[in-house]
């Protein structure tokens, strides 16, 4: 004889060991003699289960629809703080939900051009000494370009995203280029001589479902824009100014510029170059 609390109070309970001819082990099987809703743990008849089990199928459906929302509402909650980059929470309106770049806050990086022996550096330059520009979201953060990239490949500037986008821009001397010099007369061809500085662009470029190629002008500088849907989304703009190559290339996942194409958009729309200070 046991005592079982049930309800505040120890009732006398009733425990039989029971075996199990298909392991050969005992299990203990407790009933508190005093109360119709007892708890009975072991091998019993489906009649015996059925009327002693105090748990019934609709409490446990109840509590198994309880847990199921109490974790959905956490999977939700990570949603939201992954979707609050873009402005806005899935379904709830705004930058994410309609494509609106106006409800996410950009700032704008005004880069050098510098030479290839002045790399490692982030923080660009003034807007007066800048030789290109362009606005990035404020949740991009700059990420510094070492010796190889800035000294093989022209990169003078790189952003990475909260979703893994990449934006960089490369800044070549025109006369490097090839032995006829950089034109914006054939659009592939310009594209595919500047993908060298990349490998994820380059297979951006050859994997390509699509290659929309547009012209642009800003201050009488012309420009070649790209939009490339392959296995991530690639933009890019090109522009000659005063024998140097200006190019900025957008990178993201299909899914992240499906939320808000605006946003990477106006990354695009917003690159500029400028004459060199002075006008030398």
């Amino acid at each position: 004889m046991m005592l079982s609390t049930l309800s505040g109070r120890k009732v006398p309970s009733r425990c039989t060991s029971l075996k199990s001819h298909r392991h050969g082990r005992r299990h203990v099987s407790c009933v508190a003699s005093s109360s119709p809703s007892s708890v009975r743990v072991g091998h019993e008849s489906s009649s015996s289960q059925s009327r002693d089990v105090s748990l019934s199928r609709r409490d446990l459906a109840g509590t198994l629809s309880l847990s199921f929302i109490v974790s959905s509402g956490l999977m939700l909650g990570k949603a939201d703080e992954a979707y609050a980059a873009y402005g806005s929470a899935p379904g709830a309106g705004g930058a994410a939900a309609t494509g609106d770049a106006s409800a996410i806050k950009f700032n704008t990086f005004y880069g050098a051009a510098t030479s290839p022996v002045n790399y490692g550096g982030v923080g660009g330059t003034t807007k007066a000494k800048a030789r290109y520009s362009f606005d990035y979201p404020a949740t991009f953060t700059e990420d510094t370009v070492g010796k190889v990239d800035k000294g093989t490949k022209g990169i003078d500037c790189r952003f990475v995203g909260p979703s893994g986008e990449r934006i960089f821009v490369i800044s070549l001397l025109n006369e490097g280029m090839d032995s006829q010099g950089f034109s914006l007369k054939d659009p592939q061809k310009a594209l595919s001589s500047l993908t060298n500085s990349d490998t994820v662009v380059q297979d951006l470029v050859l994997n390509a479902k699509d290659i929309k190629s547009s012209t642009s002008s800003h201050a009488g500088v012309e420009f070649l824009d790209f939009d490339i849907p392959s296995t991530q989304r690639l933009l890019c703009s090109i522009g000659l100014q005063e024998a140097r190559v200006f190019a900025i290339f957008i990178t993201a996942s299909e899914r992240a510029y499906a939320r808000n194409p605006a946003m990477y958009q106006k990354v695009q729309e917003t690159f500029r170059s400028y004459a060199l200070p002075g006008g030398k």
